[in-house]
């Protein structure tokens, strides 16, 4: 197995692994969080603000491909009647 090869399969690996630990931690994580709101009787209504002010991808590739858009009509030559 040449060097490429072991340094490939030791990524591999490692991957694996960091997949695991994601997903681990992930769960503790959550499971911290859904304990806090439960105690502190937090509803719905108490994150509604929050997750309202949130940006999505979608929006963020929306404002992206609209300025493209005006740039490139700002930047097309104009014809000549």
């Amino acid at each position: 197995m040449s060097k490429v090869d072991e340094i490939l399969a030791k990524q591999k690996e490692l991957e694996e692994q960091l997949k695991l630990a994601m997903e681990e931690e992930r769960d503790a994580v959550l499971k911290d969080i859904k304990e806090k709101i439960k105690r502190f009787d937090f509803k719905a209504t108490d994150f509604k603000g929050l997750l309202k002010s949130r940006v999505t991808q979608k929006q963020v590739d929306e404002f992206v491909a609209k300025k493209a858009a005006e740039k490139a009509k700002k930047a097309a030559p104009k014809k000549a009647k």
